[in-house]
């Protein structure tokens, strides 16, 4: 083996942190862009970002009304702050119950506090024994005093416990159907109706209908008195129509524009190192206008793309969408998959369906033979099968097969079905079974 130095020319991709940064740039979100450059903004003392301008093209305006700044304000200060919580529901039933004291009052307000969003305890009643100093026989009485507070429900340990403690509060459900949740939720839910019947020596029917009515409560009873933050999606393109073209724009008001502050650019004309530093930060700004404005126009040509092609599921009452997936994007606008994939991550089209996600218009063919025929149409055909179908006979797996091959012509193995009913929220046959006609409506 000779051992010696020698020359090679290669080439190769570099990673640089600028091409990375224009990568985040482009699946980031509206909201994640904004943020970014507010971030770039306050580390960058030349870049300036301004509300962005209202563009008109051809007659058409590019942008959406909006509100001046102060309206905006205006607007936010009328909205109500005033949040009524869980913990400011079961604290004011407190206060008109008699014959209680203070100590207990106390007690119950930690318990209160000890709940979590959903209703739930989040401290087994030992350990809140343990810390209000008192014996687990008073802490279950305190824990039985606030069980009897609405919600239904509040207070439970557990699933089962939750739902026995809203169906003794109703009259006129099955007499097991308490015991049966608190005992056997998990034999319920899967179904082991059969064994159950005969545990409690009662007909399948009565077991299906506690079924049915424990199906009636509600498993997170805590979660009507939550509201969590309103997150507001903004369209980055509009899709409409006009004179029978399909017309693609960007949302010209999310964005901010970017330029170098009138104040700073003196700093370029300096000496040293303030100017090489004035230098470095100004060929900053230049990259992330460039690298906004390559966002924008990527953005742009995929959904006129997928605009074209899918014009018939946008603009038709009864369309349906064509078959479509990132690597046909990608051959037509010859760029990588990867990049139609960043391009329509977490972006939305204001369309005449109304606000859509991108990635909602991408569905993949499972036909050699028929072009037409996607996985979202075959859901559809499976909807209408099972909801079409004998309650007392439902349609197996199989059974949908020789449906489908037999009405539609289309051939799928059963392991597929299962699949696309999973992916529906579709229980299986054995579990969509009824027994008789004793279901509460």
């Amino acid at each position: 083996m000779e051992i010696g130095l020698y020359q090679k020319q290669t080439t190769n991709l570099v990673m640089t942190q600028e091409l990375r940064q224009a990568i985040y740039l482009l699946q980031y979100s509206t909201v994640d862009v904004c943020s970014y450059l507010e971030e770039q903004a306050l580390e960058n003392p030349l870049l300036e970002l301004s509300e962005p301008a209202r563009q008109k093209n051809d007659g058409i305006i590019r942008s959406t009304p909006s509100m001046s700044s102060d309206e905006k304000h205006a607007a936010l200060e009328n909205l109500s702050t005033e949040v009524y919580t869980l913990n400011h529901h079961l604290r004011s039933q407190l206060v008109g119950m008699n014959g209680l004291s203070q100590t207990t009052i106390q007690h119950l307000h930690y318990l209160i506090d000890s709940l979590r969003e959903d209703g739930y305890l989040s401290d087994p009643i030992e350990h809140i024994c343990t810390v209000l100093g008192i014996g687990e026989e008073a802490g279950e009485r305190l824990l039985h005093l606030l069980q009897t507070l609405e919600p239904s429900g509040v207070g439970a340990r557990c699933l089962g416990e939750c739902i026995a403690l809203q169906l003794k509060k109703h009259s006129d459900v099955h007499p097991l159907a308490a015991e049966m949740a608190f005992t056997e939720i998990k034999a319920l839910a899967a179904r082991k109706w059969k064994q159950l019947a005969k545990k409690f020596d009662v007909n399948i029917q009565e077991i299906q209908l506690i079924y049915d009515q424990i199906k009636q409560m509600d498993p997170r009873p805590g979660l009507a008195f939550y509201q969590e933050p309103t997150v507001y999606a903004v369209p980055d393109v509009y899709i409409t129509e006009h004179s029978s073209e399909v017309i693609v724009y960007l949302n010209s008001d999310v964005l901010p524009s970017i330029r170098i502050q009138e104040e700073y650019k003196r700093l370029l004309e300096a000496q040293g190192e303030t100017k090489q530093y004035a230098k470095q930060k100004g060929q900053h700004v230049d990259w992330l206008k460039k690298s906004l404005e390559q966002r924008q126009q990527t953005i742009l040509r995929v959904t006129e793309v997928l605009a074209n092609v899918q014009r018939d599921y946008l603009f038709s009452r009864d369309g349906s969408l064509k078959p479509l997936t990132l690597f046909d994007v990608a051959q037509e606008l010859e760029i990588h998959e990867s990049t139609v994939s960043r391009a329509t991550a977490h972006k939305y089209a204001q369309t005449p369906k109304g606000l859509i996600e991108l990635k909602t218009l991408f569905t993949a063919n499972i036909s050699k033979t028929n072009a037409a025929l996607t996985n979202q149409s075959v859901k559809s055909w499976l909807k209408e099968l099972i909801n079409a179908e004998d309650k007392q006979k439902p349609l197996s797996d199989q059974k949908l097969v020789e449906r489908l091959k037999q009405d539609k012509q289309i051939s799928l193995s059963r392991r597929v079905i299962a699949k696309y009913r999973d992916e529906l929220g579709i229980l299986s046959s054995a579990k969509r079974k009824r027994y008789g006609e004793r279901v509460l409506s």
